[in-house]
């Protein structure tokens, strides 16, 4: 049934049902009678409203942006369920889509959904998107960047303390005696990833130890980055490895045990993922604080949204470093 079915049956006007059904009865000073009996009959018939329809008489769309790098990744997948069940909560539904690091892919994505009006976007921006977030900021959309920060000073961030985690997980391979250190990372500007690295090269500065790195494409299939640390392992002798984030470490240990060299190296991650405990010797990671960052991101769109706040604020929320047997020397 529509509107207009509606409207005759009630004999009353379809742009009076249309204020009652969008909640702007009082506003339009559509009486407490009329107002009762014509929800009365919505509710009796079971009548919906679309949701463009509705969308377009209220100028509210209930929907939330989120762009991720990609949305099947170990980190960005249980943030974005944790976000979509936080802001299911408020009534607002959630809009997917991954850059895969494009930034061109980005502006598209960013562009469809400011078209499709959504009432705020939360972002983990790629490189060189600064000029479109700066479009965002304008136009005066609810915006939340996280993971990693854009070169902006007037955003909202969520993150964590990135150089301060990546800092304590080589400290602890350092005070464990390894003195062997490698750093197996990505080619990604990104800005965590820089910190984690630079906290990698500072602490083996100050320790008086070599470094040894591996930047491997960012881009560089799952079977390509196994060879790549196969060949660096052969290349290097080395007593532990620091990986920059889950996947690569994944990566590592499918290297190592292709190798028979499991238990020869200590392992340490930057985020945990749910096989590190399941493998012999169990991996030790810094672990992301997942939960709160989607629920500080939430609370930061919703209160944009309500006008409650004005002022781009930073959230840090501390990642916690999981010491397992995989970096024990006993």
């Amino acid at each position: 049934m529509s509107i207009s079915q509606i409207a005759k049956e009630l004999h009353v006007s379809k742009s009076t049902v249309s204020l009652v059904i969008n909640g702007k009865a009082e506003q339009s000073r559509i009486s407490k009678e009329l107002e009762k009996r014509i929800l009365d009959h919505v509710q009796k018939i079971g009548f919906k409203p679309n949701a463009l329809a509705k969308s377009l008489a209220t100028g509210k769309t209930r929907t939330i942006g989120l762009i991720v790098e990609n949305i099947g990744d170990s980190f960005f997948g249980p943030i974005a369920l944790h976000i979509e069940e936080y802001l299911r909560a408020h009534g607002y539904h959630v809009l997917y889509s991954s850059t895969i690091g494009s930034a061109e892919i980005a502006r598209e994505i960013i562009a469809s959904m400011m078209d499709q009006k959504v009432e705020g976007l939360i972002i983990s921006p790629t490189a060189d998107l600064e000029s479109e977030i700066s479009k965002v900021v304008l136009s005066h959309i609810p915006l939340v960047v996280f993971d990693r920060k854009a070169n902006l000073s007037d955003v909202n961030y969520v993150g964590t303390n990135n150089y301060l985690a990546s800092e304590q997980a080589v400290k602890h391979l350092i005070a464990q005696g390894y003195t062997r250190i490698a750093m197996i990372t990505s080619d990604s500007q990104q800005s965590q990833m820089l910190e984690r690295l630079d906290a990698y090269t500072t602490q083996l500065k100050q320790h008086h130890l070599e470094e040894r790195i591996l930047r491997i494409p960012f881009s560089a299939p799952t079977e390509q980055r196994v060879l790549f640390i196969q060949n660096f392992l052969k290349a290097n002798n080395l007593d532990a490895i620091y990986f920059s984030t889950n996947y690569l470490c994944i990566s590592g240990i499918k290297a190592t045990q292709q190798a028979d060299q499991a238990k020869k190296y200590a392992l340490l991650s930057f985020d945990d993922h749910e096989v590190f405990e399941l493998f012999d010797p169990p991996i030790s990671c810094v672990r992301q604080p997942i939960e709160e960052i989607a629920q500080k991101i939430v609370d930061n769109v919703l209160a944009q949204i309500e006008a409650k706040t004005k002022q781009p604020t930073d959230h840090i929320i501390p990642s916690k470093l999981l010491v397992r047997k995989s970096t024990s020397q006993g």
